[in-house]
């Protein structure tokens, strides 16, 4: 037997290996391998020694991976199980190299390649520093005011950064826009850390990134802020013709005015009138540019005059008026007894619209269209010109239609 193996070892190697061969052939041939590339997968930096930081350009923060693996394996196999880290542990200040490592948590899977293979990063201490915040203000205050005090809180800042950077910080600026302003005011603004040539030093943190600034601003000597009184004529008219003032505007609300003589400036009581502004005859809304009536000795720093709007809305009423009810439709040879003959009705709307109603402008009317001799109920219709004008429900809500082929009595008046 033994020598029956030796003799014939070479067949049975052969066979074994063309066996072997159709197996690998029978299994690749249903389930082939495939190759995909995976991506984008998150690069994990860990290890950074405390009191380091990443300077200069980024690293890249994702890479793609290419995975060989059987089409069975692709069905549970994602960019979830696999994993690009960076180990920095150790390292110092200064530029490295570093090959990026992968990992591959499902089998049978193997990584084949990815992207990026190292990375490259320059380390530097990092440092702190504390400030004190300059504000600095831009633009003028409105004609004939100034500013007075710029107050900010906190007072300070503390910058975070590479030591490289941190060192080129010159000043942290916190800048404010007095432009055209009046009146005191507090405004949140961002904080900038610059260098000794006033270039913006991007590479940094500043806590906090912002500061409270207050400033105060007042009038300068011989100047006076003064609201704006409109000088409205008329409304009495305006009522008595039904209609009513809704709202009013003024633009500038309030003005800066200017006297060479303190005096008349203590003198004013604190706003000023307009020309006069007639409403009489005004049916809608209306806007005009008008003066100021000011004292003598006093002027507007800015002589532009002052635009009033207003608003001008007819008022709203209620009246009652009585219609005969009217037909239509009627059969010919047919004859028709109404009652109750007229209705009185119950309008809504704009009072000048009310007070100018003509009879024609309403009529009640009932459509007998297709009715037969009989008696019968029907709603009337109420017809009203005016657009703007409402009707509530007419009692009685029907009319009781007596429709007959021989005409209706003719009334007998009593006797005297």
């Amino acid at each position: 037997m033994l020598r029956w193996l030796w003799n014939n070892l070479g067949s049975l190697v052969l066979a074994f290996i063309l066996a072997l061969a159709v197996w690998i052939v029978a299994v690749t041939n249903a389930d082939p391998t495939e190759t995909r590339e995976l991506g984008p997968i998150p690069i994990d930096y860990t290890g950074l020694r405390q009191g380091l930081l990443v300077v200069g350009e980024p690293p890249p923060v994702a890479g793609t991976v290419t995975v060989r693996a059987p089409l069975s394996v692709w069905e549970l196999l994602g960019s979830q199980n696999v994993a690009l880290a960076v180990h920095l542990e150790g390292l110092e200040e200064g530029t490295h190299e570093l090959p990026v490592e992968t990992s591959l948590d499902v089998q049978p899977a193997q990584v084949s390649q990815w992207n990026p293979g190292t990375v490259s990063l320059a380390l530097e201490r990092a440092a702190t520093a504390s400030l004190g915040i300059d504000v600095v203000a831009v633009g003028e205050p409105q004609l004939g005011y100034r500013t007075t005090s710029i107050a900010i809180l906190p007072e300070k800042a503390v910058i975070l950064g590479p030591l490289s950077q941190v060192d080129q910080v010159a000043s942290i600026v916190a800048t404010v826009n007095v432009l055209e302003r009046r009146e005191e005011f507090e405004v949140e603004v961002p904080l900038t850390a610059v260098d000794g040539g006033g270039n913006v030093v991007d590479s940094v943190e500043l806590e906090p990134s912002t500061t409270t600034v207050n400033v105060a601003i007042e009038p300068r000597e011989r100047f006076r802020l003064v609201s704006v009184v409109p000088n409205l004529e008329g409304e009495e008219q305006l009522a008595d013709a039904g209609y009513r003032l809704t709202d009013v505007s003024v633009t500038p609300e309030v003005i800066t005015v200017f006297s060479s003589d303190p005096t008349a400036l203590e003198g004013l009581p604190g706003f000023v009138v307009t020309s006069p502004f007639d409403l009489s005859g005004a049916t809608g809304d209306l806007e005009r540019r008008l003066s100021l009536d000011l004292p003598e000795g006093v002027s507007p720093v800015e002589d532009q005059g002052v635009l009033v709007k207003v608003s001008i809305s007819p008022v709203e009423g209620t009246i009652t008026v009585s219609r005969l009810v009217e037909f239509r439709g009627l059969t010919d040879g047919l004859f028709a007894k109404l009652s109750p003959e007229a209705v009185e009705i119950i309008l809504n709307g704009p009072l000048p619209t009310l007070n100018s109603l003509q009879l024609e402008d309403v009529r009640v009317i009932v459509d007998l269209l297709d009715l037969d001799v009989g008696v019968h109920q029907v709603s009337p219709i109420i017809l009203i010109a005016p657009t703007d004008v409402e009707h509530d429900p007419v009692f009685p809500s029907t009319i009781e239609i007596t429709i007959s082929a021989e005409p209706p009595p003719t009334p007998v008046p009593p006797p005297d």
